[in-house]
């Protein structure tokens, strides 16, 4: 069930390249943008819902969210100032939620640790590992002009590394959120059987 359920959503994903072509609309703020911020929005609520089952891990659940909830904005913060020509405090929205994360996990040092500890034995760890692998190192490789140039030569278009980028951020949001439904499952089953 598993892999059919990640497999359905990584094809999912290419949804966007399937709609009608619109050369003149930005990729970062049209529908590649608002499904990132929506699958990072579905698995804040996904941990937020962990929270009444979690138990004693209620703080792990609480940090998760706020981290999460951080994410979204990031996300979100295109859309609302590039699209809407609103002015939107992204930094400071940001900062509180992290501001938050960090004081939760300062005052429940004891259980974030245990957690943490045991963290690494669950495959949803995994995949929030491959999606921060995703966004913060192979990204950074894949979204530059200079290694497109070189792999593509005379066919290269600046727009490739853009659409490349968004996608390869639109997956790492999709392994985020299959990796919190997981850590979610677990924290209540294991809440469940204590």
């Amino acid at each position: 069930m598993r892999g059919l359920l990640i497999s359905a959503g990584s094809i999912a994903i290419l949804l966007p390249a399937w709609l009608p072509n619109k050369p003149g609309a930005p990729l970062e703020r049209g529908t590649v943008e608002l499904m990132q911020s929506g699958l990072l929005a579905a698995a804040t609520a996904v941990m937020i819902g962990a929270l009444a089952h979690a138990g004693q891990n209620r703080p792990v659940c609480r940090v998760i969210a706020f981290l999460l909830a951080a994410a979204v904005v990031g996300e979100l913060e295109d859309f609302i100032s590039g699209i809407l020509k609103w002015r939107f405090p992204e930094a400071w929205a940001i900062g509180i939620l992290i501001f938050a994360a960090l004081v939760t996990a300062l005052r429940h040092r004891r259980v974030m640790l245990e957690f943490f500890a045991k963290m690494g034995h669950h495959a949803g760890a995994g995949f929030i590992a491959a999606a921060l692998l995703i966004l913060y190192v192979f990204n950074r490789v894949i979204s530059t002009q200079q290694f497109w140039r070189v792999s593509l030569g005379d066919d290269f278009s600046p727009l490739v590394p853009k659409i490349c980028k968004s996608y390869l951020e639109l997956l790492a949001c999709y392994l985020i959120f299959v990796g919190v439904l997981g850590l979610a499952i677990t924290v209540a089953r294991r809440e469940e059987k204590d």
